[in-house]
């Protein structure tokens, strides 16, 4: 489990994070556009609904870290290109 996994479930208290509550933060949408974009699975995460049509989405707690680990090492990157 990386830092940022175990910061996520620090900070949401479930693996299964709802949309509306990280939306914003990590894929820098509202939740109007972010649940369009989780029913195109249109997100940088897949995302889900634990109960029928009317549920509200989710976005798996590894799958969310995974990407802004990512997303680190992308900028990591950059940085060091930029620097050298």
């Amino acid at each position: 489990m990386s830092m940022t996994h175990f910061a996520l479930l620090a900070k949401f208290g479930d693996t299964n994070i709802p949309l509306e509550s990280c939306c914003a933060e990590f894929f820098g949408v509202a939740v109007r556009k972010a649940n369009e974009r989780a029913c195109l699975q249109d997100l940088p995460v897949p995302a889900y609904k634990l109960g029928g049509q009317r549920s509200p989405w989710f976005v798996d707690a590894k799958a969310l870290a995974d990407y802004i680990d990512k997303k680190k090492a992308e900028a990591q990157c950059d940085w060091e290109r930029m620097r050298a």
